[in-house]
């Protein structure tokens, strides 16, 4: 891929413009601001839809940004549609699956303390979780047989029990303005880009004025050589 290819796929757009498609974990978000304000720097570049501008990747980072009054934020802009794009989940999310409704499994009311108690001494298949008015309503799945292997291949099954079903609807949810509970979607992004280190403070110039700063760079960085690509999937700690 040529650098003017790799440059176009980076764009600076206003903050106030992106949509979140999920909420955010408390702790996850204050050790974000606090690393990102310690460095400077936006480390990886939000992934948003070209469409409907809602951010398919980033969404903590959208909101350290909108906390400490950056106006904009540097995107790398994806068509959501493409085959190429892949959708799963870290926490599966649904509109209509009820926790008697899964065939083959049998749920079993809990609080939530208690159910995910069970999931991380791994007794447990899933736990099943709906908010309505501020409180949690839990259910938990037991396994077949307890240990990793036993409850990843109770997880295969109850997976395939859902087949079909609404799993997972992001674009919409997110451009009527509701949000999915954190961690729902793990996408898939081909030639997805990453350790962009782009200055916080450019980010307050006009949109224009910044994407200029990024692409002359980027493309000091690129033909020097700064770029690595990987074949095979990588493991990063952060």
């Amino acid at each position: 891929m040529l650098p003017e290819e790799i440059i176009n796929k980076l764009d600076i757009l206003p903050v106030e413009k992106l949509r979140t498609h999920e909420e955010t974990i408390p702790y996850n978000l204050q050790k974000l601001k606090e690393g990102m304000l310690n460095m400077g720097r936006l480390v990886d570049p939000l992934v948003i839809d070209n469409k409907k501008f809602v951010v398919v990747d980033g969404n903590h980072r959208k909101k350290v940004l909108e906390s400490i009054k950056c106006p904009n934020a540097a995107c790398q802009l994806v068509d959501y549609h493409s085959p190429e794009i892949g959708v799963g989940s870290w926490f599966l999310a649904s509109k209509t699956v009820k926790p008697d409704e899964v065939n083959g499994f049998k749920p079993e009311k809990v609080d939530f303390e208690a159910g995910m108690d069970s999931i991380n001494r791994m007794k447990s298949t899933f736990l099943y979780v709906k908010s309505a008015n501020g409180k949690k309503e839990c259910y938990l799945y037991d396994a077949e047989q307890h240990g990793i292997t036993g409850v990843i291949d109770h997880q295969r099954k109850f997976l395939s029990a859902l087949e079909g079903r609404d799993i997972l609807y992001i674009i919409g949810e997110a451009v009527a303005g509701r949000h999915m509970p954190p961690k729902s979607t793990r996408h898939m992004i081909p030639d997805r880009i990453i350790r962009l280190n782009l200055h916080l403070g450019w980010l307050s110039e006009q949109p224009e004025v910044a994407k200029q700063m990024m692409d002359n760079m980027l493309r000091k960085r690129l033909t020097e050589g700064a770029i690595r690509r990987y074949t095979e999937p990588v493991i990063v700690l952060y």
